[in-house]
């Protein structure tokens, strides 16, 4: 059972490192973050909309994302 704890030991601390380490991200004009949300070990969902909507859409990113069309831009430590 040795392997399978340091196993299980090093996707929690994955795990926890991405949950700590969050992108900081410039917004374009007009919209606003909703929420962020880790996925698995290396990917941030992101929950946006237009500000004064109800609406909201989201989208992956992963830590070699960097930017994304319509002035979005991801920095990550």
């Amino acid at each position: 059972m040795g392997f399978l704890d340091w196993a299980a030991g090093a996707y929690l601390a994955g795990r926890a490192h991405n949950t700590m380490n969050r992108p900081h991200i410039t917004v374009p004009s007009g919209y606003e973050i909703r929420g962020m949300k880790s996925k698995g070990l290396s990917e941030w969902t992101i929950k946006y909309g237009k500000i004064g909507s109800n609406t909201t859409s989201q989208f992956n990113v992963s830590r070699n994302t960097r930017s994304r069309t319509g002035g979005w831009k991801f920095y990550w430590n």
